[in-house]
């Protein structure tokens, strides 16, 4: 995979990530986040259930619905794609996506350029959600808040050296060098705790989450007045917003 050549001290900034994470527990207590943690796997739980090969077949509108709700930035989205693609043509471009032959790179620059009815980085992130959630031992999330090739931005270049570069020239690429850079962000952060608020890859991903969280206060707050600053949502909601589980209890019985 890229960056095996890159020593893990030389890709992760590990000095910064503890930076981010004592500022985020400064703003939320721990176990806040582990909610969070808690939230996420049920929604992990609740995406392996629904993308089955069999399910996924007989999803309906209203099963996109739900499912879509926890995608950030995609439940008032839910609409135009239905009306785009209908429920038949999602679960075709999602089973193509998940269980399609090919190189799991190939397959999400085949579904972003293929789904219509909402913005490229919306595109972008569904896939990532569609093929993490389904297969987390095996694929890994983008989301536009994470790393976002248009405008440079977001939670893991924040955390990564120079020489760990996410840019790409291809959106194929640019999925694997995500999926290297969540990984070693995923290594140095077991060895060093910040990634252990959820299972698996779940306590990178918020970690990362409060990463943006952080960010988006400190720009916030450069930018705009202090009155404004206070409908922002505090630091645990943000990050469940973003990873699409604020309305998603960590006790949910989704087996």
């Amino acid at each position: 995979m890229l960056y095996d050549e890159l020593p893990l001290d030389q890709m992760v900034d590990g000095e910064l990530a503890q930076e981010f994470l004592k500022e985020a527990t400064r703003l939320a207590a721990s176990d806040g986040l582990e909610d969070t943690g808690r939230r996420l796997a049920a929604k992990g739980r609740m995406f392996r259930q629904r993308l089955t090969a069999e399910s996924l077949a007989e999803m309906n509108d209203q099963g996109w619905r739900d499912l879509l709700t926890h995608v950030f930035g995609l439940r008032r989205r839910a609409g135009a794609l239905l009306k785009t693609h209908g429920a038949s043509g999602l679960n075709d471009l999602a089973g193509t996506l998940i269980h399609g032959s090919g190189g799991a790179g190939e397959r999400f620059a085949r579904f972003v350029e293929s789904l219509k009815g909402v913005e490229r980085p919306f595109a972008l992130g569904l896939a990532g959600e569609l093929l993490h959630y389904a297969r987390p031992d095996e694929y890994w999330l983008w989301a536009h808040w994470m790393w976002n090739p248009a405008n440079k931005t977001g939670a893991l270049p924040l955390v990564l050296k120079s020489e760990a570069s996410l840019e790409a020239a291809t959106l194929a690429e640019g999925y694997e060098r995500v999926g290297a850079a969540v990984a070693r962000v995923n290594d140095l952060g077991q060895r060093e705790g910040f990634s252990r608020l959820g299972e698996g890859l779940g306590g990178t991903h918020v970690f990362l989450a409060a990463v943006y969280a952080v960010y988006m206060y400190t720009l916030f707050s450069m930018k705009l007045s202090k009155e404004f600053n206070r409908i922002l949502p505090e630091l645990p909601e943000f990050t469940r917003r973003v990873l699409g589980v604020q309305k998603l209890e960590g006790n949910e019985a989704y087996v």
